[in-house]
């Protein structure tokens, strides 16, 4: 069920002795450039909720690239280590004109532009200068708030930093 969205991925499922529970491992060259929650989401969207009920409940689950280590993922940075510095990355991408120009790159619809993902984001991101550091924070602070592709974070977070900065955005 995994092949077509994520060809040559590897699964491995057996007991971890480091959680003491059944563990499941997916390792893809996909994986390399993304973080933990986005890994996740990307899977959960294509595995069945009744597969992952019946099947899957209770396991570790662990996405991996292709080389990378269970310690490194879990060194990973995840979008709760965002929460106190959430309201200056959000300044920093009000004053960036972040979400103008992620608008304007979508227009005229977001859903019928979105690439299910960062991509548009990443880009727009990185024409305003923004370093690697700071991209990444920005896409742990759309995590945080439930976005995990371009047009959610015109629908769902704009508005959220507009409320947080108290109309700065």
């Amino acid at each position: 069920m995994l092949m077509p969205s994520f060809e040559g991925i590897e699964v491995e499922v057996g007991h971890s002795d480091r959680w003491d529970r059944m563990c499941v491992t997916f390792r893809w060259t996909g994986f390399e450039e993304l973080l933990p929650e986005e890994r996740f989401h990307r899977l959960s969207q294509v595995i069945p909720a009744e597969f992952h009920e019946k099947r899957l409940r209770g396991f570790v689950w662990a996405e991996l690239g292709p080389q990378e280590s269970i310690e490194e993922y879990l060194k990973l940075p995840r979008s709760e280590d965002v929460g106190e510095r959430e309201k200056a990355i959000c300044t920093g991408l009000v004053g960036a004109r972040f979400f103008e120009s992620l608008r304007d790159a979508m227009e005229p619809d977001p859903t019928d532009r979105c690439p299910g993902d960062f991509s548009l984001s990443v880009a727009a991101l990185s024409a305003a200068g923004l370093s690697a550091a700071k991209i990444r924070d920005a896409k742990l602070v759309f995590i945080r708030h439930g976005a995990f592709c371009d047009c959610q974070v015109v629908e769902t977070v704009h508005p959220l930093v507009r409320q947080l900065l108290v109309g700065a955005a």
